[in-house]
């Protein structure tokens, strides 16, 4: 699995001036960039490049609401230009304006905005996952906020502003409002990257529904598969040969899990089953239903740990087991480490109980290597638009950004908004958009100044034939399980500063075909003597440390590209 290659930085094979000033960029030397941005300070007038967001059912807001749209008539410190976006509406619970920006180069930006609202309330500015929120001073203050950026290797980041609804006075404590105003959006880079690619795996979050079928003569879960469809599940990982998979609920049929996995995978501690005797003993059995399964040819795990949520509900089967979250030390291919957490949250409304699990698991992962990548696996029960994982999690964290693969494929990058309507469409199962699962494959980074490692998605994906059909040929499509294995691909990278133009063979700031002619010109000894005409490091196009023939096909490949 191991992948020894680098990523171009978006930049290589483009010409235009914007883009090669970037190459200059640094801390002390920052560099405008908010060419990228389309129309960042609203003055074309309308919502040009933007989309609005208004979590009331009955409109959207497409900008055609003069509440929700770009003026001219509003007034605020900081204005930029004639126009800027106003948005005020009742009975919202949310609204926002974001932008989705592509063909970024990769690297460390800072984001800017003036944003504005009521005295007390706050507006947020959002840049992927960065998040900084502002207190309004009245509805013609602008407040210069901003955030830093980290845009990847895929040169994508989002925009977000917005504010959330609050009470309006006494007596009115079922009438929400939200206002906010948003101007003079600025993109800042501070020093571009490349990322080498160090390793890559496949992992799942999957509930495996071990729950006993029956206890005595107690049915405990009477469609769960038992131990004859666990041993199907075995069978389906073996085939799907995921590197590893976060399990949940693996009680009574261990076992049967890994009949068919056994010489391939290993597997982390089964605490104890659902018994008998711990009917007459008394709840909750000592036991957590997680596990953790890996290819040992792939990765290996150690290190595991396990403990339990502070926050707990005695409802809703909560009460018979021990929930918390394992984590292990993750060795992948190259012999990297990270962190990975395998979890399970409380069940049913409780609602409270998970945002505080949420918060102790950013507490847990504020107390663990600051260098380390983190992927959380598991069945959180929690939904974006429903616990506020923002609040609890995210915005707890000290220094990483997170990200979740379904929203950055599915959504857009835009994480739902909380307070909004749970996304539960599955009309097409093969369209993820607007639906959610609770089995969730959060990745976190620290921050990518050069050397930091970074996780990066390539998909994300639910099962859609973990069927007793596929397994066993019966023509039976009944589901394996009621959860499907929620899958994300991923690649650990390493941040690397652009020092020079990968391809620029010439050193004349683009890659032409004149660049091929000079690279022929190196590979033949015609610029064997220092100092050098070509630059003999962007030369090595295919970033494999040597120049050989195949920085030709490299080269040429960038060229088609472009």
């Amino acid at each position: 699995m191991l992948c020894m290659m680098t990523a171009l930085p978006v930049l290589a094979g483009n010409t235009n001036d914007n883009r090669r000033r970037l190459l200059g960029a640094s801390e002390e030397n920052p560099v405008d960039a908010t060419w990228l941005i389309t129309n960042p300070s609203f003055e074309t007038g309308d919502l040009t490049g933007w989309t609005t967001y208004c979590s009331a059912g009955d409109y959207q807001g497409d900008g055609t609401d003069p509440e929700i749209a770009v003026r001219s008539d509003y007034t605020m410190t900081g204005k930029q230009g004639d126009w800027l976006f106003n948005a005020y509406h009742w009975w919202s619970g949310a609204l926002s304006v974001s932008q989705v920006v592509e063909n970024v180069p990769s690297g460390v930006y800072e984001l800017s905005a003036v944003v504005c609202t009521w005295d007390g309330r706050e507006v947020y500015l959002s840049g992927n996952s960065e998040k900084v929120t502002a207190t309004g001073v009245n509805d013609a203050t602008g407040i210069p906020v901003s955030v830093p950026v980290v845009v990847g290797e895929d040169g994508v980041f989002t925009i977000t502003a917005g504010s959330y609804g609050a009470w309006w006075v006494e007596g009115h404590e079922s009438e929400t409002q939200t206002f906010f105003k948003l101007d003079d959006v600025r993109l800042t880079c501070k020093g571009l990257y490349e990322n080498q690619e160090l390793a890559n795996f496949t992992a799942a979050a999957l509930n495996v529904d071990g729950l006993p079928q029956k206890v005595l003569t107690f049915e405990l879960n009477a469609d769960g598969p038992g131990s004859e469809g666990t041993k199907l599940i075995s069978k389906y990982l073996k085939q799907k040969g995921y590197d590893f998979i976060g399990v949940s609920e693996d009680f009574n049929y261990h076992g049967s899990l890994m009949e068919s996995l056994n010489d391939e995978y290993d597997s982390g501690t089964i605490r104890t089953t659902l018994s008998v005797g711990g009917i007459f003993s008394g709840f909750p059995f000592d036991t957590d239903g997680l596990n953790l399964i890996w290819k040992r040819a792939q990765v290996q795990a150690s290190g595991e740990s396990w403990t339990r949520w502070n926050d707990r509900t005695d409802t809703d089967g909560n009460q018979y087991v021990k929930k918390g979250y394992r984590h292990y030390d993750m060795t992948l291919s190259n012999g990297t480490l990270i962190d990975v957490y395998v979890l399970h949250m409380d069940a049913g409304d409780a609602i409270s109980s998970r945002e505080g699990q949420w918060r102790q698991l950013a507490d847990a992962v504020n107390a663990a290597d600051p260098n380390r990548p983190k992927l959380i696996i598991g069945d959180t029960n929690s939904r974006w638009t429903r616990e506020d994982i923002n609040a609890n999690f995210v915005n707890r964290l000290n220094g990483f950004t997170v990200g979740d693969p379904w929203v950055k494929f599915w959504r857009g990058g835009v994480f739902p908004q909380p307070g909004t309507g749970d996304l539960t469409d599955q009309t097409d199962p093969a369209n993820l958009t607007n639906y959610e699962v609770v089995d969730k494959l959060l990745y976190l980074n620290p921050s990518a100044t050069e050397g930091a490692l970074q996780l990066q998605p390539r998909s994300f994906r639910l099962e859609q034939d973990y069927t007793y059909g596929t397994v066993d040929g019966s023509g039976n499509t009944k589901a394996l399980g009621d959860h499907r294995p929620a899958v994300g691909e991923f690649v650990l990278m390493r941040v690397n500063k652009v020092r020079f133009l990968r391809g620029d063979v010439n050193r004349d700031g683009s890659i032409t075909i004149a660049d091929v002619t000079a690279l022929v010109n190196v590979l033949l000894g015609k610029d064997d003597t220092e100092p050098y005409v070509y630059d003999h490091e962007a030369a090595d196009a295919n970033a494999d440390g040597s120049i050989t023939i195949a920085d030709v096909t490299a080269l040429v490949n960038i060229l088609l590209v472009k």
